[in-house]
């Protein structure tokens, strides 16, 4: 549970880009097109005599779409999400002049407002479908990086929401209802809405996001490390991924790709192919052994889609 609560809390700290551009003005010089997943889950039995692991059963999904990236020139449009070959939800982005104001989510008539003072964004606003303001993000910088977040939660929005703001803007990226569902709860949702504040530091390692730490007692609630590649999606103000999620829930302000996150009881590992400076896939692989000599072994491989300029 405590993963769950992390990945609510500090979503919106981690959309930031550190970067001297504007906040909310997202030009990549790649633009992605689209993702899509790999997945398997392989049984195996351990030989005591070869000290080797036997594959007895292997399960796997073929590579199937699961976003597509829609652009207007140089301004990202939409992105639709994919369940099979049907589109199962969208995320549709309005912008005054070169940035962000506000992202529309289709399948439940909800937003993410965007204000801005100056260069920086100031204030992050989720909304749910009567209007009402679930959460609010204020923000703090140090020059150009976001050193402080204050997040607000209203008991009012989130009671009157059918889904808490919360899971409608991460089940598209978590790709799991029960999960979104899940983070919502630890965060304050529908099923234990209350009125609450909660203030969160952010600490920089060069370009990069090296932790995320309670302000009041001065724990820390995350640690990331990152590759040194270029991260396609630096600078845009949304949450977004597919299964196995985290990796690109932290994406947004850092220069570089995550290649692990640790959560103190648990730890996220990711591995990468590129071309040239550019991921191509990203891929992470769980062990689980269930009882004495047998295991399951579960990779997602997640992949990136560039348009060919």
């Amino acid at each position: 549970m405590k993963r769950i609560v992390v990945c609510a809390a500090v979503t919106a700290a981690l959309l930031l880009t550190a970067a001297c551009k504007k906040d909310g003005v997202y030009r990549p010089g790649d633009k992605l097109t689209g993702m899509s997943e790999y997945y398997e889950r392989v049984h195996q039995r351990y030989d005591s005599e070869t000290k080797m692991w036997n594959t007895i059963h292997k399960d796997s999904t073929a590579r199937r779409t699961t976003e597509k990236w829609l652009w207007n020139g140089k301004q990202l449009a939409r992105i639709d999400f994919y369940t099979g070959n049907t589109v199962s939800g969208s995320v549709a982005m309005v912008y005054d002049g070169k940035r962000l104001v506000r992202a529309n989510v289709s399948a439940t008539n909800s937003s993410i407002e965007y204000e801005y003072d100056g260069r920086h964004l100031s204030t992050m606003t989720l909304r749910n479908r009567k209007g009402e303001a679930e959460a609010v993000y204020s923000f703090e910088y140090d020059g150009n990086k976001v050193v402080r977040i204050a997040e607000a939660l209203n008991a009012k929005g989130a009671k009157a929401m059918p889904d808490d703001i919360m899971a409608v803007a991460l089940l598209p990226l978590v790709g799991d209802r029960q999960a979104a569902r899940d983070i919502a709860t630890a965060s304050g949702g529908k099923a234990g809405a209350k009125a609450s504040q909660q203030v969160y530091d952010i600490v920089w390692k060069g370009d990069n996001i090296r932790a995320v730490k309670d302000h009041a007692s001065g724990n820390t609630l995350a640690t990331y490390k990152h590759d040194a590649k270029t991260n396609p999606m630096r600078g845009l103000l949304l949450t977004f991924s597919g299964e196995g999620g985290d990796a690109n829930q932290y994406a947004f302000g850092n220069k570089n790709n995550v290649v692990s996150v640790d959560y103190g009881s648990e730890k996220l590992q990711y591995s990468y192919t590129y071309s040239s400076d550019l991921p191509v896939s990203r891929s992470r692989s769980v062990v689980d052994h269930y009882t004495q000599g047998y295991r399951y072994v579960e990779t997602d491989i997640v992949y990136y889609e560039y348009l060919d300029d």
